[in-house]
């Protein structure tokens, strides 16, 4: 069991020399190896990123509904 948690997916990532692509390839299926085994950290990021987006957005209605009301003033 220890042996599929460390052994990567494709074959070339226990290579010393890998080409741009082949070293992108493995970083990305650390990070998902990673996120699958302690998936916290993601659900962190996601409702950090969440209720970011819905903070701008609030903020973003907020300045159209004022100027909105000094448009039909005019």
């Amino acid at each position: 069991m220890e042996n599929n948690k460390n052994k990567s997916t494709f074959e070339y990532c226990s290579n010393e020399v890998k080409t741009f692509k082949e070293s992108f390839n493995c970083q990305q299926d650390k990070l998902h190896g990673s996120l699958v085994d302690n998936p916290l950290g993601f659900i962190i990021f996601y409702v950090f990123s969440v209720f970011f987006i819905a903070i701008l957005f609030q903020l973003s209605t907020k300045n159209m509904k004022g100027k909105g009301k000094k448009n039909k003033r005019s």
